[in-house]
């Protein structure tokens, strides 16, 4: 594979803030001697540039990062789970190849961008939603925090800052309703290397309270540790 072909599809991903910070300084040193992948950036710039004119604009909540960057790694882990066996290894944030003229990636990327915009609207702007934040334990840094994002009856938790469970365990959301037991989830997760995790609750309808705790990894019927998280909704 020659050093352009390395990074044919990584212009997009570029501008959109997807590129990890190594890929994004190794990018930009290519970006320099290479004119080809210049005007294709060149050329998704002015898309991305364009669409400030087409919508009213709009501040996003910080959440809203943290979901769109879960969603492109799932999206990069199914990639790279589905590439051949006797494909060598690829960039962890590798875009799809399409033979596509370079103005048709711009059109993709542009509508890409309109997309996001709409779905941040969606989730965030809509009415009937609500944003629920969590009270951290004693035991998490000022740094740490989380809340949850309602809409519809369900929800998505997003937590910044959190430390990484003790080796073997992850983090599981449980559902208290008043006067019961917590009730476990299905949703697991562990936090990415900034802290930052997702994680879709599902229906809380009827739901007093949400709670994180640690937990042996594939996760308990009944909390061994005390939460770390809680809202009340």
């Amino acid at each position: 594979m020659s050093a352009h072909e390395r990074w044919d599809d990584a212009a997009a991903g570029y501008l959109l803030g997807a590129l990890p910070e190594p890929e994004r300084a190794e990018f930009e040193a290519h970006l320099e001697g290479c004119p080809a992948c210049r005007e294709e950036l060149d050329e998704l710039r002015v898309a991305a540039e364009a669409l400030p004119v087409a919508a009213p604009p709009m501040r996003p909540p910080p959440a809203l990062k943290a979901r769109i960057m879960a969603e492109v790694e799932r999206e990069a882990a199914l990639l790279q789970g589905a590439r051949e066996p006797d494909e060598g290894p690829r960039r962890r944030f590798a875009w799809p190849r399409f033979s596509l003229p370079t103005p048709a990636v711009a059109a993709l990327a542009c509508a890409a961008l309109l997309i996001g915009l709409g779905a941040g609207a969606f989730l965030f702007g809509g009415s009937g939603g609500q944003t629920v934040h969590f009270a951290r334990s004693s035991g998490l840094t000022a740094n740490a925090s989380a809340e949850l994002d309602v809409s519809g009856g369900n929800a998505v938790l997003v937590a910044r800052g959190l430390p990484q469970p003790p080796p073997g365990r992850v983090y599981q959301v449980w559902l208290q309703r008043a006067g019961h037991a917590p009730e476990p989830t299905a949703a697991l997760f562990t936090p990415r290397s900034d802290g930052s995790a997702t994680a879709n609750v599902g229906d809380v309808n009827g739901i007093d309270k949400v709670m994180v705790s640690s937990e042996p990894r594939g996760g308990s019927r009944a909390p061994t540790t005390a939460p770390i998280l809680i809202a009340t909704t």
